[in-house]
């Protein structure tokens, strides 16, 4: 599927431009301390009791988020942001830049109520070759989420909002948040039906229950496997669409396309069945295969951009009508797809194919008014074209056409689709070490869900992580450590090259210690822009302690690229381990070659918070456990300690009224409090309660990473009391 040219050289330095750039005002240029001073100081905040001194809110003139979209067969969303001047971004691509966050919320009653999915980020920069007198740069952020998934005659339809905001990250749980610099994006998605269902689920959905002795012989809970999708044929979609404005050029195409661009299938195709219903709907192949111009009627390509950090190129393509895409959700539907150029030596011919991906769409019965957003994504091997920071940015202009049921050819850049558009963007491709690396070198990306380039020298890591939607200040890692990472140039595993081997060995010190563990590794495969998951494996070592490489990036008509999901490398059980070690990946080739990658550092913490026996107690009155009076104001102590804390809080259950006095304010977070905790006094004003028994709930947890997915080991120590009304 790719037609790229190993030999191909890097792209030709950036020209010089004598415009000077433009004037960055102040209140961009000393942002973050403008909001330490004064957290309303642009006036985006409700009921602040800081009052504004400049009124900014939701401004675009630097940067905008676009579309969202989301890819259900891998549970992604993906946004696509647009920066839009050449300066204004806190330095050029050697520089640390700036950071553009955006938090997702979920909906599953239309905005009613929200569900705070995650953050993510990108860094940003300024490059006056991107933006003076060319077209915008465009990124792409990306993160997983899990929303529950339902039978496939059931609605499944989520409202998605998007929060940009340059260097202030969205605070959580806060979906009406009006960023400065930034804006809001909503949108609708489809999330994918169940394909593996409980019996138990099953018999409650049709409303039955089985005979007590037949329900004691059955696992309920045993999982059953739906039936794969039927793909429906051109009778099936011709009665499914009559009266429902659906041309039938549009719901044979496929067969039509297979009928002039594939002469062996001419005989089956020609068989008295399809004959007959080709005849029945009176297309003309030519105009309808051909076209001149391309229709957006039912499907249109809105964004394009760069997973800056995964070098995984991203489309958002908007769904418009509610019917036309081969079938509901019970069936196998219809597939978008989208192939992507590369102009890498800039001359406007797009001479480089980097290949052709795809999402799985359906009819909706219910479809939103703005149609439904979906992302589809590719990974792109770019190594051979990355530069040093100081040799300037690399920027390739890229372009993508969607065309519905049948992929752009990789050889026509040019190609006029049926159904769908053609698109074309500028993108920045991350700063490496120098020239394409030869051989095998390992490539560690992320530790704990957290970039190599979060994570200082003292193992420690801050910043939102990539994926899995945490944020992380100065946090050490415990539990499972998923690393990730590639290989450079791995073997065409799927043309029958032997794969390479790695190990993973880590160090507090002692010695180096292999990790030897097993652990299930999930697979994908793309073949002619067709996404399938290849059967999950038990990722053991071999007899010599390596594991086996599974990917390969290797793609053409008909080979088969594989991946694995999420990059995994190796899954470190690190319980009972704690402070500095180092990770590092050795590589072995086929000749026994070995390729060492540069160690990483990091921070182990397996301890939660501690809250220690007797602590954390009643000290007034007849003490924890006793009666007070409504009014009173109860006073006790609470101590809570650990190597990297992070937060305590004080809640009253039931939620019935009273508030906490002291300590103030509450919750207290590190770093207002030490990073090993504190000691000290609360107190308990009840006025206005009922009468009831209490329980008096002490929270603490710290900043550990934990089995890379959340912040925070937690620790909790409770106290009873009971209030009375008073005595006449």
């Amino acid at each position: 599927m790719k037609t790229d040219d190993p030999g191909r050289k890097a792209p030709r330095p950036p020209v010089a431009r004598s415009a000077p750039p433009p004037v960055v005002p102040e209140e961009r240029t000393r942002f973050r301390a403008l909001v330490m001073a004064n957290p309303n100081y642009f006036g985006n905040i409700e009921a602040s009791p800081f009052p504004p001194v400049l009124n900014i809110k939701l401004n675009t003139t630097y940067e905008r988020l676009a579309c969202v979209g989301f890819q259900p067969q891998f549970n992604r969303l993906d946004a696509v942001v647009y920066i839009f001047q050449p300066n204004g971004y806190g330095g050029g691509i050697c520089s640390s830049g700036s950071q553009e966050y955006v938090r997702f919320y979920l909906s599953r009653d239309d905005g009613a109520s929200w569900q705070d999915a995650g953050l993510t980020s990108f860094s940003a920069f300024d490059i006056p070759e991107g933006s003076t007198g060319r077209r915008r740069l465009e990124y792409a952020v990306t993160l997983r989420i899990n929303p529950a998934k339902r039978f496939c005659f059931l609605d499944n339809t989520w409202l998605v909002r998007a929060i940009l905001s340059w260097n202030v990250p969205p605070p959580p749980d806060s979906p009406d948040f009006v960023p400065v610099w930034g804006n809001i994006h909503n949108t609708h998605i489809r999330v994918d039906p169940l394909r593996i269902i409980l019996i138990d689920d099953l018999l409650q959905h049709a409303k039955l229950s089985l005979p007590p002795a037949l329900a004691e012989m059955i696992d309920l809970k045993q999982e059953v496997t739906i039936s794969p999708p039927k793909a429906l044929g051109v009778r099936e979609l011709q009665a499914l669409y009559k009266g429902r404005d659906v041309e039938p050029h549009r719901y044979a195409l496929a067969e039509l396309h297979d009928l002039v661009s594939q002469p062996e299938l001419t005989d089956a195709l020609m068989a008295p069945g399809f004959t007959g219903a080709l005849t029945e709907l009176d297309v003309n192949i030519a105009d309808s295969l051909f076209p001149v111009q391309s229709s957006t009627r039912y499907e249109q390509l809105d964004c394009i951009g760069l997973n800056y950090a995964q070098d995984t190129l991203v489309g958002i393509l908007r769904i418009k009508l509610p019917n036309g895409y081969s079938g509901g959700p019970c069936t196998a539907g219809s597939k978008e797809f989208v192939t992507f150029w590369g102009d890498f030596n800039d001359n406007g011919t797009f001479e480089t194919c980097l290949g052709s991906t795809s999402v799985n769409v359906h009819d909706i019965e219910r479809m939103p008014r703005e149609g439904l957003e979906y992302s589809v994504f590719l990974p792109v091997d770019l190594d051979r074209y990355r530069r040093t920071c100081q040799q300037g940015p690399v920027l390739v202009p890229i372009r993508a056409i969607l065309s519905w049921q049948v992929a752009a050819p990789c050889a026509n850049p040019y190609y006029v689709t049926v159904w769908g558009n053609r698109l074309d963007t500028l993108v920045h491709i991350r700063a490496g070490r120098g020239p394409a690396p030869t051989g095998h070198p390992p490539i560690i990306e992320t530790i704990g869900s957290m970039a190599l380039t979060d994570i200082d020298g003292a193992g420690y890591a801050s910043g939102p992580a990539q994926l899995a939607g945490f944020t992380a200040v100065q946090s050490p890692f415990g539990g499972e450590v998923v690393i990730t990472g590639h290989i450079a140039n791995p073997t065409d595993i799927s043309s029958g090259a032997g794969p390479l081997k790695y190990r993973i060995i880590v160090n507090d010190g002692s010695g180096d210690q292999p990790l030897a563990n097993t652990f299930p590794l999930a697979r994908s495969q793309l073949l002619d822009g067709v996404w399938s998951f290849l059967p999950t494996i038990s990722q053991a070592v071999d007899g010599s302690g390596f594991y086996t490489y599974q990917e390969d990036h290797t793609g053409a008509p008909g080979n088969a690229e594989i991946f694995v999901l999420g990059n995994v490398l190796a899954r470190w059980e690190t319980a009972g381990k704690t402070g500095a070690w180092q990770v590092r990946v050795e590589v072995k080739d086929a000749a026994n070659v070995v390729y060492a990658g540069n160690p990483s550092t990091v921070r182990l913490d397996n301890a939660a918070p501690q809250i220690p026996a007797g602590s954390f107690k009643i000290t007034t009155g007849a003490g924890s456990c006793a009666d007070f009076v409504i009014g009173d104001v109860i006073e006790g102590t609470y101590q809570v300690s650990d190597q990297h804390f992070s937060s305590l809080s004080l809640s009253v259950q039931p939620a019935l009224g009273g508030t906490f006095v002291a300590p103030v304010p509450l919750p207290r977070t590190y770093p207002t409090v030490p990073t090993t905790g504190e000691s000290g006094v609360w107190r308990l004003d009840t006025s206005g309660m009922p009468k009831c028994g209490y329980v008096i709930r002490l929270s603490a947890s710290d900043r550990t990473i934990v089995n890379s997915g959340y912040v925070g080991w937690g620790a909790e120590a409770f106290v009873g009391l009971c209030l009375k009304l008073p005595t006449a």
